[in-house]
């Protein structure tokens, strides 16, 4: 992943990047860019310019792939929080199905616009249209950085802790 990269008007830098397995299969790697590098999963969550890349290690179906992320805001956000935001959730889904099944080498973005939105980027082309609010978009990111990661050692990593 390249150390900067921009992003509308903003440069962001990679604040930093982690490799996420299952069982033991590597799945992607990942990699935060924020507009100043931070250690603090609170400051990397307030509403800024930001991309979570992900690099597919492996084939994943569009399915597989959905479902982690619903579970991954699911189990980061309150019932209340949840249900509000489902017609975005919904929406991020439609996006995922459409895309259909990731190849290994596949890169996937979030692009995260305060104001703006939430777009996913495939290999450079955005779909849809951006997913609105900033309250989802952080339900989005806390998928590996909030209290109940995708994987510890990966929300460890993205936030360039030692």
């Amino acid at each position: 992943m390249e150390d900067r990269l921009r992003l509308g008007e903003q440069e962001l830098q990679l604040n930093g990047m982690a490799l996420r397995s299952r069982a033991f299969f590597k799945v992607y790697v990942a990699g935060l860019y924020l507009p100043q590098k931070t250690q603090s999963a609170q400051q990397a969550l307030a509403p800024a310019r930001k991309r979570m890349a992900l690099v597919l290690l492996r084939d994943v179906g569009a399915e597989t792939f959905s479902s982690s992320l619903v579970d991954g805001i699911r189990d980061n956000s309150s019932e209340a929080e949840f249900t509000r935001l489902k017609p975005q959730v919904d929406e991020l889904l439609g996006v995922m199905q459409k895309i259909g099944e990731a190849k290994k080498g596949t890169a996937i973005a979030l692009d995260f616009v305060p104001g703006t939105g939430t777009t996913v980027v495939v290999n450079g082309a955005p779909q849809g249209r951006p997913i609105p609010g900033d309250d989802f978009q952080a339900a989005v990111l806390r998928i590996w950085l909030g209290d109940k990661p995708v994987q510890a050692d990966v929300k460890k990593a993205l936030l360039g802790a030692p």
